[in-house]
């Protein structure tokens, strides 16, 4: 029996992993399964809420392919956000309240 039927890529638990230009890849960390680095390198913005690691330890990622669905996923909710578009405004809310400019790409 399958408790999930939603691709990882349209829940809101997915954070797409972004390749030049700001496009979206085919894959994407699941936000409740990763552990996050201990701070954001310069150009990343994390999700609000996430796991994060020590100082001195590695993140540890649990990456999810955006089209497969999980089919025993206890952690799959829908949303119809475009999950790459809730992480552009992600940075550049963290942008604005840090009181830097974003150069239009």
């Amino acid at each position: 029996m399958s408790i999930n039927e939603l691709p990882c890529g349209n829940c809101k638990n997915y954070d797409p992993i972004l390749g030049p230009g700001e496009r979206e890849t085919r894959r994407g960390w699941c936000i409740p399964r990763s552990k996050y680095a201990h701070k954001e390198g310069p150009g990343q913005v994390f999700p609000q809420g996430v796991a994060r690691v020590g100082p001195k330890e590695l993140a540890e990622p649990y990456i999810v392919k955006k089209d497969y669905v999980h089919p025993m996923c206890e952690h799959a909710r829908a949303t119809n956000v475009d999950p790459v578009e809730a992480k552009k405004k992600m940075q550049i809310e963290a942008t604005t309240r840090k009181g830097g400019q974003r150069a239009h790409t």
